[in-house]
């Protein structure tokens, strides 16, 4: 075998090795790290574990958010306005900015900030709504079902009584739609869905959650291969497997659905979580901005 050969073997290697060191429950774990350090105003911290995770993966844009967040605290507005930004070029979302302002201290700040808004809100209205289809813009049929279970789902909470079972049954033959379309996605009779910018697509999570415990008991393997892959976060493989356990009528083993009891969650789900890279629910509603946190 000739040197050169040698070489490129090697390399072969070294790329095989990178890639499949690319675990990304370890970059949810250390997002939670990040996390922590911005709630105990620890921004300069942050920014380290940040900088590590942007150059070892690629920031998704929860984090993107967080840099943000952290450079306007430290000062560098400059480079906070580029990460706002860069956030919405990968389908964050518009309100994070609302809900979870950096700290504004003087009318300077604040007219600043402001700016920042604007600009941002002005790029949300350029990208599209769908990233999924051949076009941009244009739904998919994972987009469609998603329209469609909410429709029915509304449509099924303004019907009487009399009404519920005939209602029930288009809601199972549209659940049974769902699977069908995941099971021709895993076999590759449909194309899996495009992932948005650094892995996260919303529209599939949507989707996924709605398929039937049985066909997400049956792909479990596979719902974890595409935790690891950075396909989907945490709380959505956590949400999958809590709603196995809600249909078998079992102890949830990750507590995700709201006004538990204790012995409702399995006893240690807080190591079950801390496994996949999800964090408590504080945690969760830092990094997805969800509830008034910032006034506990």
């Amino acid at each position: 075998m000739t040197i050169l050969r040698i070489l490129h073997v090697l390399l072969a290697l070294a790329c095989g090795g990178a890639a499949h060191s690319q675990n990304y429950i370890r970059y949810h774990q250390r997002s939670l790290q990040a996390q922590e350090l911005i709630a105990s105003n620890s921004n300069d911290r942050a920014l380290v574990v940040l900088g590590r995770l942007e150059k070892k993966y690629g920031l998704m844009p929860t984090e993107t958010f967080a840099l943000a967040l952290c450079q306007a605290a430290t000062g560098d507005t400059t480079a906070a306005r580029r990460s706002y930004l860069k956030c919405i070029e990968q389908r964050g979302h518009w309100y994070w900015l609302e809900v979870t302002p950096p700290p504004l201290r003087s009318a300077q700040d604040t007219g600043w900030y402001n700016s920042v808004l604007a600009e941002s809100l002005a790029l949300c209205q350029t990208i599209p709504r769908y990233v999924d289809g051949p076009n941009p813009g244009i739904p998919t049929v994972v987009s469609h079902l998603n329209i469609r279970h909410q429709y029915v789902l509304d449509s099924m909470a303004m019907l009487g009584a009399d009404q519920q079972k005939s209602a029930q049954r288009i809601y199972d033959t549209l659940i049974i739609q769902h699977d069908l379309l995941l099971d021709s996605i895993i076999n590759g009779r449909v194309p899996f869905p495009s992932i948005a910018t650094y892995g996260i697509n919303e529209e599939f999570e949507t989707f996924l959650l709605h398929c039937s415990p049985q066909m997400k008991h049956r792909n479990e393997h596979l719902l974890k291969r595409w935790l690891e892959q950075g396909l989907i976060y945490p709380v959505t493989y956590a949400f999958c497997l809590d709603d196995q356990a809600l249909h078998r009528g079992e102890p949830f083993p990750y507590g995700c659905f709201s006004d538990l009891k204790p012995e409702q969650i399995l006893p240690g789900y807080e190591k079950r979580r801390a496994s996949i890279g999800m964090g408590d629910q504080q945690l969760e509603n830092l990094r997805f901005h969800r509830g008034s946190w910032q006034s506990e």
